[in-house]
């Protein structure tokens, strides 16, 4: 409901005029003839912002866009919509066009209409204005929020590499940014697609499901964070991303102001210490199977596994079996530094959102589990799981190579 009071846009700009008043005089006065008492800050604002629509009129009469005709208007915005409404006249009668076009553009419903108002004022003064963009309904509809195009990411593999589809409605169906991405090196491919919507929607059809990798669908703002991330990360990293990311950049436009949180985290997890003791056992699943150390550290780690399973100081499968886990702790509590831990952190929280999107609760929440136990844990049980998982089989084969011991046949050789 509109504010009822008797104080007129005139006589507002009038008493803010008036140099003999105080701002708390003002304040008072507006006060007086119903108006919701304003701060006297706020006075002194709208104050401010009149002066400097006075002092830049010279250069509007003279052709020349006012120095800062932005921030004028948006001064003028962030004020009660009272000494607002005042100044849009203000704008008016000083001939400040772009002030007005500025405000006119603005989504203050109130503060448009005023300074549409001024705008045609100044046309029938004979003072040639700039034309306003349609207000009217766009050529291009968007799509109704349920049919909007839907963006997808697909799992990640051992090296944090994978495949992102960013997608928006355009003028002959959807615009889609397919995008290979990598959490340390950056953006490796780029493709920029336009698409019919039913070729679109065969497109989606067409991505990988229930195998070795996978796809899922993501918020879009999301879509768009994980391509922010990866620019940034190459970036650090020293790498380039190719040409046709321009392109891309275009579509795209700019990333979320601040960063939305990974669908992953809203899996709930109830026994935490449970899926936090069962994170070996995603190896077991086809997702994680590629999912090894770095070739180095894997590496080192398999001369060790050699060494135990040919040393003769372990004198059953048992204890071969625990220097194997011993030796996998190890390796996992030099390789999983700080750094490391928040990588493979955020790969889990990001492969829990794809496990979840298949329906396979129990592992989501068991990757959301191992996530939070990388924070501290350098030695949790999916830590030393990449290292055995990698190595299982070939340590099992080399137990069976290693010839047993020559059983004594009693005779006496010479």
């Amino acid at each position: 409901m509109a504010e009822a009071h008797n104080l007129s846009v005139d006589e507002c700009l009038a008493l803010l005029k008036d140099a003999s008043l105080r701002p708390e005089s003002i304040a008072e006065e507006m006060e007086c003839a119903g108006v919701v008492r304003p701060r006297p800050a706020d006075v002194q604002s709208a104050r401010d912002a009149l002066a400097k629509l006075q002092t830049e009129a010279v250069a509007q009469s003279a052709g020349l866009v006012g120095p800062d005709a932005r921030g004028v208007a948006g001064s003028i915005s962030s004020l009660p919509e009272m000494l607002a409404l005042a100044l849009v006249h203000a704008a008016g009668r000083t001939g400040r066009q772009e002030v007005l076009f500025e405000l006119a553009t603005a989504q203050n419903k109130a503060l448009a209409k005023e300074a549409k108002r001024e705008l045609q004022k100044l046309k029938q003064r004979g003072v040639q204005v700039q034309e306003l963009p349609p207000q009217g309904a766009p050529v291009l509809r968007p799509l109704p929020e349920g049919e909007a195009p839907s963006c997808y990411a697909s799992s990640l593999d051992a090296w944090g590499e994978r495949a992102v589809w960013w997608a928006r409605p355009a003028r002959q169906g959807v615009e889609v940014v397919q995008i290979v991405i990598s959490d340390q090196k950056g953006i490796l491919a780029s493709d920029t697609l336009g698409l019919s919507r039913r070729s679109f929607r065969e497109f989606v059809k067409r991505l990988p499901r229930q195998g070795p990798v996978t796809t899922a669908e993501i918020p879009k703002d999301h879509a768009r964070q994980l391509i922010a991330d990866a620019e940034a990360a190459g970036s650090r990293n020293g790498f380039s991303p190719p040409q046709q990311y321009a392109e891309a950049l275009r579509v795209l436009g700019p990333a979320p102001e601040t960063p939305p949180a990974s669908p992953g985290l809203a899996v709930e997890v109830e026994d935490e210490l449970a899926h936090k003791m069962a994170g070996g056992a995603l190896f077991e699943d086809p997702l994680f199977l590629a999912w090894i150390p770095e070739e180095d550290d894997l590496r080192r780690f398999a001369l060790r596994v050699d060494e135990v399973a040919t040393s003769q100081l372990y004198i059953d499968d048992a204890q071969r079996m625990q220097a194997f886990e011993h030796a996998a702790e190890e390796a996992a509590l030099a390789y999983f530094t700080p750094a490391r831990r928040a990588l493979y952190s955020r790969r889990l929280i990001e492969m829990a959102h794809i496990l979840a999107s298949e329906g396979r609760m129990d592992a989501a929440r068991t990757a959301v589990a191992s996530a939070r136990a990388l924070e501290n844990e350098p030695g949790s049980p999916f830590c030393r799981g990449l290292f055995t998982h990698a190595l299982r089989g070939r340590f099992a084969n080399d137990k069976r190579q290693t010839p047993p011991p020559a059983a004594p046949s009693g005779l006496v050789v010479p």
